[in-house]
Order: C-alpha cells, then sequence, then structure tokens
C-alpha cells in the first residue's frame, strides 16, 4: 500500500496540465457546437410553431364542415327560381339569398382564417351522387300531420337525374305527395312558408300522388327524370307531404337510405361542392368538400339558418381533397 501510494503522490502533479488541457478541449468543442446547437432550438422552435397552426387551421376548417353537416349554405348565394307552371304559363320570379359567416376559433393562441369560393366550372369535380335525401322527419311538423295539414319542404341544390319520394306512416290511411319545380305559392302569391299549411297548393306538379288508397301505410311517388336547366327551378324544389282528407293523424316513420316502402326518404341528386381554406400563422390548408344534400328549409328563409336555427336535415360531407402545408 505504501509502495501504491507513493506512485500517486508522485503523479499529482501530472494530473492538472492534464485537466486543464481537457476542459479547454471541451470549451472549444462546445464553442464551435454553439451554431449548431441554436440553429437545432431554432428548428425545433418552427417546427412546434408549425405544427400549432395547422391544429389550428385545421380546427377552423373543422368547424365549417360541422356548420355545413347542420345545414349552412357555407358560401351564400342567391337563388333565383320560379313558381310552378305549365309549359307557355305565366309565372312569378323569386329570389332567394342565403346568408353565413363562419364561427372565430382560437386554438394555440391563433385565430385562424377562412376562405369559401365555389369551384370554376372547368375544375374537375367528383362523379355526381344520386342518394336517398332525409326530408326533415324529426320536424314536429312533419313528425305528425294532423288531417287538412300538410308539410313543405325544400331542397335548394338539385341536379339533373332522377326524384322519387316515399312516406312511411302509422295508421294506415290515405294521403298525398307533390313536387314542385321551383316555389309554389298560396291564393294571394305569396309563397308557402316551409312548414305547416293548411291548404294544397293549387300550381302544377311535376310528381302527383293524388290522395293515396286508403288503409295503406306508405304514400309512394313514381321516379321520373328533371332537369333544372330546362324547368325554371333553378335547382330548387318543393315537396309536400299531405294528409288532406281523412280523420286520423298521420305519425311519420323514420328516415332510412333504404329505398324500401317502410322508411320515409326522398331519392334524388342534391349536393353542393366548396373550396375552403384555413389559415393561421402563415400555414394554409385547402380542402375539396361537398356538402349533401345542401342548403334546404325549414328553417324558413324568412328565418335564415343561424347556428341557433340549423338545418332539421343532417347533412353528408365529403372531403374530396385535404391539402396541408
Amino acid at each position: 500500500m505504501r509502495k501504491v501510494f507513493k506512485i500517486i503522490q508522485g503523479e499529482r502533479g501530472q494530473l492538472l496540465p492534464l485537466a486543464i488541457i481537457l476542459l479547454s478541449a471541451g470549451t472549444l468543442l462546445v464553442i464551435a457546437l454553439l451554431p449548431q446547437i441554436s440553429t437545432m432550438l431554432q428548428s425545433g422552435y418552427k417546427e412546434r410553431e408549425l405544427a400549432m397552426a395547422r391544429y389550428a387551421a385545421e380546427a377552423k376548417l373543422n368547424r365549417v364542415v360541422a356548420d355545413m353537416i347542420r345545414g349552412a349554405d357555407a358560401y351564400p348565394v342567391t337563388y333565383t327560381t320560379t313558381s310552378p307552371h305549365k309549359a307557355g304559363q305565366a309565372y312569378d320570379t323569386y329570389n332567394i339569398t342565403t346568408t353565413y359567416t363562419a364561427a372565430n376559433v382560437t386554438v394555440n393562441d391563433y385565430t385562424p382564417s377562412v376562405t369559401i369560393s365555389l369551384p370554376s366550372p372547368s375544375q374537375t369535380k367528383p362523379a355526381n351522387q344520386q342518394s336517398y335525401v332525409d326530408p326533415g322527419v324529426t320536424h314536429p311538423y312533419l313528425a305528425t300531420v294532423p288531417a287538412g295539414y300538410a308539410y313543405v319542404m325544400r331542397l335548394y341544390n338539385v341536379k339533373a337525374g332522377t326524384i322519387q319520394v316515399n312516406w312511411a306512416y302509422s295508421p294506415a290511411s290515405n294521403s298525398r305527395i307533390g313536387v314542385y319545380a321551383g316555389i309554389p305559392t298560396d291564393s294571394h302569391g305569396i309563397p308557402y312558408v316551409p312548414g305547416r299549411i293548411a291548404e294544397w297548393p293549387s300550381q302544377h306538379p311535376i310528381l302527383d300522388t293524388g290522395s293515396s288508397p286508403a288503409n295503406q301505410n306508405y304514400n309512394r311517388t313514381a321516379a321520373i327524370a328533371i332537369d333544372p336547366a330546362t324547368d325554371g327551378s333553378g335547382g330548387v324544389y318543393t315537396v309536400v307531404f299531405g294528409k288532406m282528407t281523412g280523420q286520423d293523424t298521420l305519425t311519420t316513420k323514420a328516415f332510412q337510405p333504404s329505398g324500401g316502402i317502410n322508411d320515409t326518404w326522398i331519392y334524388v341528386k342534391a349536393y353542393k361542392d366548396y373550396l375552403v381554406t384555413a389559415t393561421a400563422g402563415g400555414v394554409s390548408i385547402s380542402t375539396y368538400l361537398r356538402q349533401a344534400p345542401g342548403y334546404s328549409e325549414p328553417p324558413v328563409w324568412t328565418s335564415p339558418w343561424t347556428v341557433n336555427n340549423p338545418s332539421w336535415i343532417t347533412n353528408k360531407v365529403y372531403i374530396y381533397t385535404w391539402r396541408p402545408p
């Protein structure tokens, strides 16, 4: 032990210079790496901020999509349509303007902006879609239809294709379904407000089942081809569900995309396409969306769509493209 101790004691003076050399080398190495460390820290910070901004932009897009699902006409336009009429007959023209303002969304200290537009006529679009549409079966005026009354609803973005309506209800009774190209009016020439009416429109329908046979628990129209470009509707079609005779109150059965007689539905080609871009902190995310069936009534055009006055129809929103930054 004494011998080892003496060796260590003798080498003590040699360790200090070695430690100084190693410390100096480490200091020089750290100094040389400082720019790289700074760059890495800055890069990490920028990536974090870009991620936070992207999450905020996506939240804004999701808010717009949520409003579309609840029936918002996310790109407000003026729909021009006419009163139903036979070829060569006089008719009135109506302009209905929708409104929409996307709600502010603040996420990660960002309040993103959003721009919404319609695809250009020359832009490639997804294939047209025929689909089964809910006419608003949860609306109290369609949920139950008393004798002597009818329920009026409208679709605003109908395309050329096929239209057919099935109304299932209980108890077994007679009823009437009418489909009109445009907006039917009352005896004073005033458009019927979507919801409940106490008379049957006198205008010319494109489909009319008349009074269906009694003791039947559904009423189904024929399937016909329609074209908004030639019938004056401008894509606006009105569907009327009526219990105009008898004494029964009809309780409407649920909507199902079945095509069967035991469910309530409208088979139609109705949708609206949008280009939506949300921007936050210099990050922009764009998407191509399709809303089906698009804006509908009720709620009525005299009481526009709002967050607190949504559609009775739940829309489907299809995301066809999603272009992240």
